[in-house]
């Protein structure tokens, strides 16, 4: 039987063997890291944007439309599909609506999301669109989107004045105004009472812009000594398509006032605004003379108010007709404010002039465009803090000029964003890098956006978070580094010893 002989490795060979083994263990780890990487870069890169409120402004108990356009970015690296959308209170707590399974959202495709909800009572709403997608690996990720709804009772109105007139006979106006953001439309108006008889009872419109008024003038004739009450029902299409109705009720009594309306009837409103900002007051002139009004002149004056503009002339106003004038003006603080208007015009030859002193309401938007940041993330990057962050308006108006920079510091240098323009209940992000001195925990934003045309400015301390410093990238698979030297050690030192041997 031959005795074995047993071949030492060459120095060569030993010294291949550890560069295998320690390229080996190095590699898995090389492997991981990759893998690692390729994962934080894949998934559905899903935003929302065009967010649309129908009506812009609703009042309590309108349809309303919130819409919302899902989009998944073309750089995306899968589909993601659309599970669920909600409308739903900022606190979950209550849920107004919700739609599923919109369909799948393939890299640079997007689906419109369209909810609708009705408000009874007036007020702004907090509102969130919540959005529950799952990607190709069944994971669910769920996006939250702000949103504010205004409902306002500054829908259409009426009223309804009632005036002597000949013998038994009672003029009768029924005053409708539209203050809602939208015209409304088919405008069906009858009038019908109680112990009167209205001779020709409906008017028709077609449409009533926003901000404008409207007369509607009917005749009733009571019995003597006897007293009844009119009552005017409009019916309205609003932009939501529905259908509405309005209904007033007034008193036709023996002495139901012995001023006719036999002259031109002045109306006053005024439109919401933030202080120090330009307004308009319009003022709404009706004829009620059977005949032309000609040379009118219409001039306000406030102690309070001041008007850029005073004076308005038209030559002419026809029997029935109606005209509104705009005066553009400003007051220092929101309130309720004297205004005089007076208007001279020529009736018949003879010269006139009617003034009325309106006690008028120069009230501040009920949610004004406002600038939040939100998803803000700050992580020091050597030198610099890379800040990321969202301006969302949260407001019901549109946000100008949008500027986020860094507030003066000792200790984080001046860098700006000009953001621009953000429509209501809609967002823009943005990425700053300001150099830094030392470690800082937080660092000072300035956010300046103008809203009405006046500039708003806030500062908010943004937490840093510090950038870890990497470790070691654990090992995994392959043989453990130390180990494999002490290996290689003992056999180096074997195959000395056998040589001397």
């Amino acid at each position: 039987m031959r005795p074995s002989v047993e071949r030492p490795l060459s120095a060569v060979a030993v010294t291949l063997l550890a560069v295998l083994l320690v390229a080996s263990a190095a590699g898995s780890s090389l492997a991981v890291a990759t893998a690692t990487n390729s994962t934080q870069s894949s998934g559905p890169q899903i935003s929302l944007s065009d967010v649309r409120v129908t009506p812009s402004q609703p009042a309590p108990g309108d349809l309303t439309e919130i819409s919302a356009e899902i989009s998944n970015a073309a750089a995306s690296s899968e589909s993601a599909e659309i599970r669920t959308v909600r409308l739903e209170s900022r606190n979950e707590f209550k849920r107004y609506g919700q739609i599923q399974s919109l369909g799948t959202v393939t890299p640079g495709g997007s689906v419109n999301a369209p909810l609708t909800a009705t408000f009874e009572e007036a007020g702004v709403k907090k509102l969130q669109l919540a959005v529950v997608v799952e990607t190709d690996d069944e994971e669910l990720i769920r996006f939250n989107y702000p949103v504010t709804v205004v409902v306002s009772e500054s829908g259409p109105k009426m009223s309804v004045d009632v005036a002597g007139s000949v013998g038994n006979n009672r003029e009768i106006a029924v005053n409708v105004s539209n203050g809602q953001r939208e015209a409304i439309r088919n405008l069906d108006l009858t009038v019908d009472g109680q112990n009167v008889q209205i001779t020709d009872s409906e008017r028709l419109d077609a449409r009533l812009e926003s901000g404008t008024k409207r007369t509607f003038t009917f005749t009733g004739s009571v019995q003597d000594g006897e007293t009844g009450t009119a009552t005017a029902t409009l019916e309205y299409t609003n932009a939501m398509g529905q259908t509405l109705e309005l209904k007033r009720t007034a008193r036709l009594g023996v002495e139901a006032g012995s001023a006719a309306l036999d002259g031109p009837q002045l109306a006053l409103s005024v439109a919401d605004g933030l202080p120090d900002t330009t307004r308009p007051v319009n003022v709404t002139v009706a004829n009620g003379l059977d005949g032309e009004l000609s040379q009118v002149e219409l001039s306000v004056d406030s102690p309070v108010a001041t008007f850029t503009a005073t004076e308005r002339v038209t030559s002419g106003l026809q029997a029935g007709e109606t005209t509104d004038f705009r005066f553009p003006a400003r007051v220092a603080e929101s309130g309720s404010y004297p205004v005089t208007v007076t208007l001279n015009y020529t009736d018949d030859g003879t010269r006139k002039q009617v003034t009325d002193r309106f006690q008028a309401a120069f009230e501040a938007p009920p949610n004004p465009g406002a600038v939040e940041l939100t998803g803000v993330e700050a992580i020091t990057q050597g030198g610099t803090v890379e800040i990321t962050a969202t301006a969302s308006n949260v407001g019901s108006d549109e946000v100008e000029s949008i500027i986020v920079s860094t507030a003066e510091s000792e200790t984080v240098g001046r860098e700006k964003y000009f953001v621009g323009s953000v429509d209501a209940s809609d967002f823009s992000s943005f990425t700053i890098t300001p150099p830094v001195t030392g470690n800082v925990s937080t660092v000072p934003i300035e956010v300046s956006y103008v809203v009405d045309g006046v500039r708003r400015n806030y500062t908010t301390e943004i937490p840093v978070t510090q950038s870890a410093t990497p470790d070691r990238p654990p090992q995994q698979g392959g043989l453990p580094i130390v180990p494999i030297l002490v290996v290689v050690a003992l056999i180096a030192a074997g195959v000395i010893y056998r040589r001397r041997g």
